[in-house]
């Protein structure tokens, strides 16, 4: 590889590495979010113990539960009085009857987020309504923050794989034009010819096979070094490999027609009529007939 086409090489690598930065930035916010809807569980609470074990078992099948706390009446108690710092003692309650309280926590994760109104159905089907804290109020607000996050991760994608796209077809066929204007008008033979078409073909390998691959090794090296969570969704790394894939084919396609056009320009077909024939010619063809 020249060094006009290494540095194309190398500018690609900052883009996709930039791209990722940016989407890793997304990702943090939006995982942000949903650790802020994760610090809202849903209190349940219980006036007949013995809905208890029949709630939690019911709700034991919902992947997207985090954790289930039962805190009976008594610790539910004491836990108020400590929390507020309330001038009672447990002697001065003890004539009041509480309810068992059933919190139930979320997993900080889509999974976390759609089995919530499973959660609701479960404890609808054992609890008045009233007895069911879903924190609705909070919850609808933060949804509603991470829906506006949600939309503008996929249009920094949309348009960072349409950027992409045009960057990468264009400086490719702006190098391939550029060389082409250097060797104009120079005699080549056969093998340069075939050097040339092989060289093209190289360079196409090259910028879809370095780039893009260094960029997501990088990435991950950076994850497991680090150590961070792994955060980017892996349909991100789809829509790389989608731009650089689709910019590949426009430029073979787009670079092929091209050399043909050059090729018929540079050595047009001439269609040669065969001569008329004379009046000398037509005679000696009569006597020949007869």
């Amino acid at each position: 590889m020249n060094t006009r086409f290494s540095l194309l090489i190398i500018m690609l690598i900052a883009l996709f590495s930039a791209w990722l930065y940016h989407g890793y930035e997304h990702a943090i916010s939006h995982q942000a979010k949903l650790d802020d809807i994760a610090r809202l569980p849903v209190y349940a609470y219980v006036a007949d113990t013995t809905k208890v074990s029949l709630i939690k078992a019911d709700l034991g099948s919902i992947p997207g539960i985090k954790s289930i706390v039962h805190e009976t009446a008594e610790q539910a108690a004491t836990e108020l009085l400590n929390a507020y710092a309330l001038p009672l003692n447990e002697e001065m309650i003890a004539d009041y009857s509480f309810p068992d309280i059933v919190t139930i926590n979320f997993a900080a994760s889509k999974l976390g987020l759609e089995s919530k109104p499973m959660v609701i159905d479960i404890l609808r089907s054992h609890l008045p309504e009233e007895d069911i804290d879903s924190q609705a109020s909070a919850y609808a607000i933060r949804s509603a923050d991470l829906q506006v996050i949600n939309r503008r991760t996929i249009a920094f994608h949309v348009f960072a794989a349409l950027l992409m796209l045009l960057i990468f077809v264009f400086s490719r066929l702006s190098f391939e034009l550029h060389t082409l204007l250097l060797y104009k008008g120079k005699r080549h033979s056969v093998v340069d010819e075939i050097r040339h078409h092989k060289q093209g073909v190289q360079h196409t390998w090259a910028m879809l096979l370095i780039p893009l691959p260094v960029c997501i090794i990088g990435y991950f090296a950076f994850v497991f070094i680090k150590p961070v969570p792994q955060l980017v969704p892996y349909w991100v790394f789809a829509a790389q490999f989608a731009a650089a894939f689709v910019g590949t084919l426009i430029t073979h396609f787009s670079l092929h027609t091209f050399e043909q056009e050059v090729a018929f320009d540079e050595a047009p077909i001439i269609v040669v009529n065969p001569p008329e024939p004379t009046l000398k010619e037509e005679g000696t063809d009569e006597e020949t007939h007869s």
